[in-house]
Protein backbone atom coordinates (compact mmCIF):
# COMPACT_ATOMS: atom_id res chain seq x y z
CA UNK A 1 0.00 0.00 0.00
CA UNK A 2 1.42 3.38 -1.02
CA UNK A 3 1.98 6.31 1.34
CA UNK A 4 0.61 9.69 0.24
CA UNK A 5 2.58 12.86 0.92
CA UNK A 6 2.28 16.56 0.38
CA UNK A 7 5.58 17.21 -1.40
CA UNK A 8 6.82 20.78 -1.06
CA UNK A 9 9.53 22.14 -3.38
CA UNK A 10 10.86 25.62 -4.14
CA UNK A 11 11.48 27.09 -7.58
CA UNK A 12 14.37 29.40 -8.47
CA UNK A 13 11.93 32.30 -8.18
CA UNK A 14 11.38 31.24 -4.56
CA UNK A 15 7.88 30.03 -5.40
CA UNK A 16 6.71 27.35 -3.03
CA UNK A 17 5.08 24.47 -4.87
CA UNK A 18 3.01 21.79 -3.22
CA UNK A 19 1.85 18.62 -4.93
CA UNK A 20 0.58 15.20 -4.00
CA UNK A 21 3.13 12.41 -4.13
CA UNK A 22 2.56 8.69 -3.61
CA UNK A 23 5.47 6.53 -2.45
CA UNK A 24 5.54 2.75 -2.13
CA UNK A 25 7.56 3.15 1.07
CA UNK A 26 7.68 5.90 3.69
CA UNK A 27 9.98 8.73 2.64
CA UNK A 28 12.98 9.68 4.74
CA UNK A 29 15.57 12.47 4.55
CA UNK A 30 18.25 11.73 1.95
CA UNK A 31 15.98 10.04 -0.59
CA UNK A 32 16.11 11.20 -4.22
CA UNK A 33 12.91 11.69 -6.23
CA UNK A 34 12.47 12.52 -9.92
CA UNK A 35 9.70 14.93 -10.89
CA UNK A 36 9.23 16.96 -14.06
CA UNK A 37 12.77 16.50 -15.34
CA UNK A 38 14.38 17.49 -12.04
CA UNK A 39 15.79 15.27 -9.31
CA UNK A 40 14.82 16.37 -5.79
CA UNK A 41 16.47 15.50 -2.50
CA UNK A 42 14.17 14.96 0.48
CA UNK A 43 15.39 17.30 3.19
CA UNK A 44 12.86 16.56 5.92
CA UNK A 45 9.50 14.96 6.59
CA UNK A 46 6.75 16.05 8.97
CA UNK A 47 3.74 14.27 10.40
CA UNK A 48 0.24 15.51 9.46
CA UNK A 49 -0.81 18.73 11.18
CA UNK A 50 -4.01 20.68 11.46
CA UNK A 51 -3.68 22.02 7.90
CA UNK A 52 -3.18 18.66 6.20
CA UNK A 53 -4.24 15.09 6.85
CA UNK A 54 -1.18 13.63 5.08
CA UNK A 55 2.51 13.81 6.03
CA UNK A 56 4.62 16.50 4.39
CA UNK A 57 8.00 16.07 2.69
CA UNK A 58 10.27 19.06 2.01
CA UNK A 59 12.60 18.62 -0.98
CA UNK A 60 15.38 20.71 -2.54
CA UNK A 61 17.16 20.33 -5.92
CA UNK A 62 19.24 17.16 -5.62
CA UNK A 63 23.02 17.52 -5.57
CA UNK A 64 25.81 15.15 -4.62
CA UNK A 65 29.50 15.19 -3.82
CA UNK A 66 32.02 12.36 -3.92
CA UNK A 67 34.39 12.02 -0.97
CA UNK A 68 37.35 9.71 -1.56
CA UNK A 69 38.56 8.10 1.65
CA UNK A 70 42.09 6.75 1.19
CA UNK A 71 43.39 3.72 3.08
CA UNK A 72 45.61 6.01 5.18
CA UNK A 73 42.56 8.01 6.30
CA UNK A 74 43.22 10.99 4.06
CA UNK A 75 40.12 12.33 2.32
CA UNK A 76 39.68 14.13 -0.99
CA UNK A 77 36.56 16.08 -1.85
CA UNK A 78 34.94 16.67 -5.20
CA UNK A 79 32.77 19.56 -6.30
CA UNK A 80 29.00 19.49 -5.95
CA UNK A 81 27.20 18.12 -9.00
CA UNK A 82 23.58 18.30 -10.09
CA UNK A 83 21.94 14.92 -9.65
CA UNK A 84 21.03 13.44 -13.02
CA UNK A 85 20.23 10.00 -14.43
CA UNK A 86 23.28 7.79 -13.94
CA UNK A 87 24.66 9.79 -11.02
CA UNK A 88 26.51 7.61 -8.49
CA UNK A 89 24.71 6.06 -5.53
CA UNK A 90 25.52 3.45 -2.89
CA UNK A 91 27.51 0.58 -4.46
CA UNK A 92 28.58 2.58 -7.49
CA UNK A 93 32.04 1.65 -8.80
CA UNK A 94 34.35 4.04 -10.63
CA UNK A 95 37.99 4.74 -11.36
CA UNK A 96 40.43 7.58 -10.85
CA UNK A 97 44.04 7.88 -11.94
CA UNK A 98 47.09 7.58 -9.74
CA UNK A 99 50.59 7.94 -11.21
CA UNK A 100 49.02 7.47 -14.64
CA UNK A 101 47.32 4.19 -13.72
CA UNK A 102 43.59 3.61 -13.11
CA UNK A 103 42.58 2.64 -9.58
CA UNK A 104 39.16 1.45 -8.52
CA UNK A 105 36.73 2.79 -5.92
CA UNK A 106 33.26 1.98 -4.68
CA UNK A 107 30.68 4.14 -2.91
CA UNK A 108 30.25 2.51 0.51
CA UNK A 109 28.19 5.12 2.32
CA UNK A 110 25.80 7.94 1.50
CA UNK A 111 24.48 10.47 3.94
CA UNK A 112 22.54 13.71 3.92
CA UNK A 113 24.82 16.70 4.46
CA UNK A 114 24.56 20.47 4.17
CA UNK A 115 26.63 22.98 2.24
CA UNK A 116 27.73 26.27 3.76
CA UNK A 117 24.54 27.91 2.47
CA UNK A 118 22.46 25.39 4.40
CA UNK A 119 21.13 23.55 1.35
CA UNK A 120 21.26 19.75 1.49
CA UNK A 121 23.28 17.37 -0.69
CA UNK A 122 24.20 13.70 -0.72
CA UNK A 123 27.68 13.10 0.62
CA UNK A 124 28.90 9.92 -1.11
CA UNK A 125 31.85 8.29 0.63
CA UNK A 126 33.96 6.04 -1.57
CA UNK A 127 36.73 3.67 -0.55
CA UNK A 128 39.27 1.70 -2.56
CA UNK A 129 38.03 -1.73 -3.62
CA UNK A 130 41.22 -2.74 -5.49
CA UNK A 131 39.28 -4.21 -8.40
CA UNK A 132 42.20 -3.27 -10.67
CA UNK A 133 44.25 -6.04 -9.03
CA UNK A 134 41.82 -8.56 -10.49
CA UNK A 135 41.64 -6.85 -13.86
CA UNK A 136 38.02 -5.88 -13.18
CA UNK A 137 38.08 -2.14 -13.60
CA UNK A 138 34.76 -0.34 -14.07
CA UNK A 139 34.18 0.67 -17.68
CA UNK A 140 35.58 4.21 -17.38
CA UNK A 141 32.51 5.33 -15.49
CA UNK A 142 34.38 8.22 -13.95
CA UNK A 143 35.03 9.98 -17.24
CA UNK A 144 37.96 12.28 -17.70
CA UNK A 145 39.36 11.83 -14.19
CA UNK A 146 42.27 14.24 -13.94
CA UNK A 147 45.59 13.46 -12.34
CA UNK A 148 47.13 15.86 -9.89
CA UNK A 149 50.62 14.70 -10.80
CA UNK A 150 53.01 17.64 -11.00
CA UNK A 151 54.76 16.30 -14.06
CA UNK A 152 51.52 16.40 -16.08
CA UNK A 153 50.26 19.67 -14.64
CA UNK A 154 46.63 20.64 -14.29
CA UNK A 155 45.64 23.63 -16.43
CA UNK A 156 45.23 26.67 -14.22
CA UNK A 157 41.71 27.41 -15.50
CA UNK A 158 40.50 23.94 -14.53
CA UNK A 159 42.12 24.08 -11.14
CA UNK A 160 40.72 27.53 -10.40
CA UNK A 161 37.18 26.67 -11.48
CA UNK A 162 36.94 23.41 -9.55
CA UNK A 163 38.70 24.77 -6.47
CA UNK A 164 36.27 27.69 -6.41
CA UNK A 165 33.32 25.32 -6.65
CA UNK A 166 34.61 23.15 -3.81
CA UNK A 167 35.41 26.09 -1.55
CA UNK A 168 32.16 28.00 -2.17
CA UNK A 169 29.80 25.03 -2.35
CA UNK A 170 28.82 25.78 -5.95
CA UNK A 171 27.66 23.32 -8.59
CA UNK A 172 29.95 22.28 -11.45
CA UNK A 173 28.64 21.38 -14.89
CA UNK A 174 30.95 19.89 -17.52
CA UNK A 175 30.75 18.78 -21.14
CA UNK A 176 33.47 17.38 -23.37
CA UNK A 177 34.43 16.97 -27.00
CA UNK A 178 36.31 13.89 -28.14
CA UNK A 179 39.82 14.31 -29.57
CA UNK A 180 39.71 15.94 -32.98
CA UNK A 181 35.99 16.70 -32.82
CA UNK A 182 34.61 20.17 -33.52
CA UNK A 183 31.15 21.38 -32.45
CA UNK A 184 28.40 20.98 -35.03
CA UNK A 185 26.63 24.25 -34.35
CA UNK A 186 24.20 24.04 -37.31
CA UNK A 187 23.04 20.61 -36.15
CA UNK A 188 22.43 21.97 -32.66
CA UNK A 189 20.33 24.79 -34.08
CA UNK A 190 18.34 22.34 -36.22
CA UNK A 191 17.75 20.26 -33.09
CA UNK A 192 16.36 23.27 -31.23
CA UNK A 193 14.12 24.24 -34.16
CA UNK A 194 12.74 20.68 -34.32
CA UNK A 195 11.86 20.40 -30.62
CA UNK A 196 8.24 19.57 -29.88
CA UNK A 197 6.26 20.27 -26.73
CA UNK A 198 6.20 16.64 -25.58
CA UNK A 199 10.01 16.40 -25.62
CA UNK A 200 10.47 19.19 -23.07
CA UNK A 201 10.44 18.42 -19.36
CA UNK A 202 8.47 20.62 -16.98
CA UNK A 203 11.65 21.84 -15.31
CA UNK A 204 13.18 23.00 -18.61
CA UNK A 205 10.16 25.19 -19.34
CA UNK A 206 10.85 27.10 -16.13
CA UNK A 207 14.62 27.17 -16.75
CA UNK A 208 13.91 28.86 -20.08
CA UNK A 209 11.77 31.57 -18.52
CA UNK A 210 8.23 30.21 -18.88
CA UNK A 211 5.90 31.33 -16.11
CA UNK A 212 3.89 28.11 -15.95
CA UNK A 213 1.32 29.73 -13.67
CA UNK A 214 0.50 32.69 -15.93
CA UNK A 215 1.87 32.30 -19.49
CA UNK A 216 -0.56 30.84 -22.01
CA UNK A 217 0.36 27.21 -22.69
CA UNK A 218 0.48 27.72 -26.45
CA UNK A 219 3.35 30.19 -25.96
CA UNK A 220 5.59 27.88 -23.93
CA UNK A 221 7.31 26.11 -26.83
CA UNK A 222 8.19 29.37 -28.54
CA UNK A 223 9.64 30.80 -25.33
CA UNK A 224 11.83 27.72 -24.87
CA UNK A 225 13.13 27.77 -28.44
CA UNK A 226 13.90 31.48 -28.31
CA UNK A 227 15.79 31.05 -25.05
CA UNK A 228 17.78 28.05 -26.31
CA UNK A 229 18.72 29.80 -29.57
CA UNK A 230 20.04 32.76 -27.58
CA UNK A 231 21.85 30.40 -25.18
CA UNK A 232 23.50 28.59 -28.09
CA UNK A 233 24.68 31.83 -29.67
CA UNK A 234 26.05 33.08 -26.34
CA UNK A 235 27.73 29.76 -25.56
CA UNK A 236 29.34 29.59 -29.01
CA UNK A 237 30.55 33.20 -28.88
CA UNK A 238 32.10 32.59 -25.48
CA UNK A 239 33.94 29.35 -26.28
CA UNK A 240 35.18 30.79 -29.58
CA UNK A 241 36.06 34.09 -27.91
CA UNK A 242 37.47 35.16 -24.57
CA UNK A 243 35.94 32.47 -22.31
CA UNK A 244 34.45 35.03 -19.96
CA UNK A 245 31.82 32.54 -18.78
CA UNK A 246 32.92 29.08 -19.94
CA UNK A 247 36.20 27.52 -18.81
CA UNK A 248 37.96 25.31 -21.34
CA UNK A 249 41.00 23.08 -21.16
CA UNK A 250 42.53 20.20 -23.04
CA UNK A 251 42.78 16.74 -21.56
CA UNK A 252 44.30 13.74 -23.32
CA UNK A 253 43.60 15.15 -26.76
CA UNK A 254 40.00 16.17 -26.04
CA UNK A 255 38.48 19.37 -24.75
CA UNK A 256 36.52 19.90 -21.54
CA UNK A 257 34.22 22.85 -20.90
CA UNK A 258 33.09 23.82 -17.40
CA UNK A 259 30.82 26.27 -15.64
CA UNK A 260 30.32 26.95 -11.95
CA UNK A 261 27.15 28.35 -10.44
CA UNK A 262 24.08 27.99 -8.26
CA UNK A 263 20.62 26.54 -8.71
CA UNK A 264 19.34 30.07 -9.36
CA UNK A 265 21.95 30.53 -12.12
CA UNK A 266 20.32 27.68 -14.06
CA UNK A 267 17.40 30.05 -14.71
CA UNK A 268 19.48 33.18 -15.45
CA UNK A 269 19.42 34.29 -19.09
CA UNK A 270 22.87 35.93 -18.92
CA UNK A 271 24.68 33.30 -16.84
CA UNK A 272 27.16 31.00 -18.55
CA UNK A 273 26.16 28.32 -16.06
CA UNK A 274 22.57 28.84 -17.16
CA UNK A 275 23.50 28.49 -20.84
CA UNK A 276 25.37 25.26 -20.14
CA UNK A 277 22.65 23.70 -17.99
CA UNK A 278 19.76 24.57 -20.32
CA UNK A 279 21.59 23.49 -23.48
CA UNK A 280 22.70 20.26 -21.82
CA UNK A 281 19.31 19.43 -20.31
CA UNK A 282 17.51 20.11 -23.59
CA UNK A 283 19.91 17.91 -25.60
CA UNK A 284 21.07 20.80 -27.79
CA UNK A 285 24.73 20.47 -26.82
CA UNK A 286 24.53 16.72 -27.36
CA UNK A 287 23.33 17.38 -30.90
CA UNK A 288 26.43 19.53 -31.44
CA UNK A 289 28.68 16.65 -30.34
CA UNK A 290 29.27 17.54 -26.69
CA UNK A 291 28.96 14.82 -24.10
CA UNK A 292 27.94 15.58 -20.55
CA UNK A 293 30.73 14.55 -18.23
CA UNK A 294 28.38 12.91 -15.77
CA UNK A 295 30.79 11.59 -13.20
CA UNK A 296 33.74 13.89 -13.50
CA UNK A 297 35.75 14.24 -10.36
CA UNK A 298 38.67 16.49 -9.55
CA UNK A 299 40.13 15.44 -6.26
CA UNK A 300 40.77 18.18 -3.72
CA UNK A 301 42.29 17.33 -0.37
CA UNK A 302 39.92 17.84 2.52
CA UNK A 303 40.93 20.11 5.36
CA UNK A 304 39.21 17.79 7.84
Amino acid sequence: MSVNYELVTRSAAAKRRSRQYASEEPLSPGEVLQLGGRFWLVESTDEPDGESDVPRAIAKPARYRLRLRHPDGREELGALRRFRAGSPRLGHAFTTLEAGQPISWQVVEEQLARADDGDPFLDLIAERDYAEAEGELPDHELEHALERERDEGLPSGAETAIARAVEEGLDVELVALDPGEEPDWPESLRYIDALIFEEIEDDLFEQCGVDVDHDRRETWLGIVKERLRADLEAFRNDVEGDHDEIEEWEFRGGRIFATVGTYEDEFDAVSGHGWMCRLTDSGALGAAGFERVRKYELEVESAD
